[in-house]
């Protein structure tokens, strides 16, 4: 069983509207096209999903005559793009209360990538991975979301919080890294691990000029809550998927605990997952099987995968894989 629920909210596509319209094509070509449902547009909350997003970021690779077009497609986006969890990052008192509330709240915006911050002395680093789709995602992706995320950071903190150095997984040629340091200001590094910004984390602490009274931040994060809240009722497997994601490096994710965060036992989740023909134990090891591959091709070895999805042993994650890929983990290591 594969559950692709992988979506992105709505106010993402004017972003890239207002890009395709910049380079000439008007917004009811693009959104015939790329096969857009317009209505979803005026709907609050509404998403598009992974089949869809794809095809407009098809159309802008194809369109722009650009050699960085999620560098290009970043220009045309603000906190508003990414609706109230945008905002309410941009009003948070620090850094790392607008970040908790990024790794609390992001599946409401994508759950096509993933976003966590890493606190490592004396850096902080912005990591981004792929999401659990089951389509690869592709690198205008990742570029949209490293330039938005950094532009973020000096829109809230200014030059304190500046990039430091910046890392991409997909190897750099000397037109596209001289693009990225004109943008990112930094050192950028090719072929890397994880796509990652790191700063000073000393600017987590900073405080800073809130756009928004202590009631309105208030108001906002109910209003995310209540939005996750939907969303887990509408896309209880795709909400499960990313939460067994972020359970998996502490061991494999026990049902009880995760419904414990929805308030509500483990028979009532079992019993609304039935009623989806889902089963837990599935998205486990769909999720496991997802990132199995990105893992290795960040460039972890076979036992730090197998610990980074929960196993128990290498044994056991090696007897998984060949069940997914009919191939061992090692060899698919050295083929990547």
């Amino acid at each position: 069983m594969t559950v692709s629920t992988a979506s992105t909210i709505a106010t993402w596509v004017p972003v890239a509207l207002r890009c395709l319209s910049h380079h000439g094509m008007q917004q009811q070509e693009a959104l015939a096209l790329a096969g857009i449902d317009q209505s979803k547009l005026f709907q609050e909350d509404a998403r598009y999903s992974v089949q869809e997003t794809r095809k407009i970021l098809a159309l802008i690779d194809k369109t722009l005559d650009v050699s960085l077009p999620g560098l290009e497609l970043a220009r045309f986006a603000d906190s508003s793009s990414f609706g109230a969890l945008g905002y309410a990052m941009m009003a948070s008192t620090t850094l790392s209360e607008a970040f908790n509330r990024l790794n609390r709240f992001a599946p409401l915006v994508s759950n096509v990538v993933r976003m966590e911050l890493v606190v490592q002395k004396p850096w902080a680093e912005i990591r981004i991975q792929e999401g659990l789709s089951v389509h690869s995602t592709p690198q205008t992706s990742f570029d949209f979301t490293m330039a938005i995320m950094t532009r973020f950071l000096m829109d809230i903190a200014g030059g304190q919080a500046a990039p430091r150095v910046v890392h991409f997984c997909h190897d750099i040629n000397e037109q596209q890294k001289k693009q990225y340091q004109l943008f990112y200001q930094c050192e950028v590094k090719g072929n890397q691990g994880c796509y990652g910004i790191f700063f000073d984390q000393k600017c987590l602490h900073l405080s800073l000029n809130a756009i928004a009274s202590l009631d309105q931040s208030k108001a906002t994060e109910q209003k995310l809550m209540a939005s996750l809240s939907q969303l887990q009722s509408n896309d209880l497997p795709g909400w499960l998927l990313q939460r067994i994601s972020d359970y998996l490096p502490n061991g494999e994710p026990n049902l009880h605990q995760i419904a414990a965060e929805m308030n509500i036992s483990g028979r009532t989740l079992q019993r609304r997952l039935k009623l989806q023909d889902v089963y837990f134990k599935d998205l486990v090891d769909q999720s496991r099987q997802k990132l199995s591959q990105a893992y290795l091709k960040q460039g972890y070895n076979v036992t730090e995968t197998a610990y980074l999805l929960g196993f128990a042993d290498t044994s056991s994650f090696s007897r998984a894989y060949r069940r997914w890929f009919n191939c061992p983990p090692s060899l698919s290591t050295s083929s990547l």
